[in-house]
């Protein structure tokens, strides 16, 4: 891939370039991919078959952004985990969403923002094993600390869903 590509992937098309909170404006990237996903539901018969699209979607998304992190780390930004890669952020939000099937633009709405949300505070405070994650070599870092944020907040947001939903 080009220079110019891998960097328009890192940054979400330059959400991860804005000088204030480019994290949390990355995150507002995956809205639209979700918003994507919550539509190509209608195609799927049934949920397993969904989730099960879901899921393979988000381990191909997984693999995208650890190559283009590395690559962005390595010939782009040339230091460790720059804050303009946002790609991982957009991850880690589709993440705390899988499982999650609002019906609806009510319960869309409200998964979008419990999921930013949850997503945000697991990223932000990097709790347990989240913190150490982040020091694997090759953009693996860079990406599984929000993919292991993700994962924590989907738990999370299933049992929200579960009783509330």
């Amino acid at each position: 891939m080009k220079k110019k590509t891998i960097k328009n992937l890192a940054t979400v098309f330059g959400l991860g370039d804005l000088p204030v909170a480019p994290g949390t404006f990355g995150t507002l990237g995956g809205i639209p991919i979700y918003i994507g996903l919550v539509f190509l539901k209608k195609i799927f018969p049934n949920n397993m078959i969904y989730n099960s699209f879901y899921f393979m979607f988000l381990m191909t998304f997984f693999a995208i952004a650890v190559y283009v992190s590395d690559r962005a780390e390595k010939e782009i930004y040339k230091e460790k985990d720059p804050q303009a890669v946002v790609i991982d952020e957009v991850l880690g939000f589709l993440t705390t969403l899988f499982l999650i099937n609002p019906v609806g633009f009510f319960e869309t709405s409200m998964a979008i923002i419990l999921g930013f949300i949850i997503f945000r505070f697991f990223d932000i405070t990097k709790l347990g094993p989240i913190y150490k994650s982040q020091f694997f070599g090759n953009g693996v870092g860079v990406v599984l600390d929000d993919f292991l944020a993700g994962v924590i907040g989907n738990f999370l947001m299933v049992c929200i869903w579960t009783i509330f939903f």
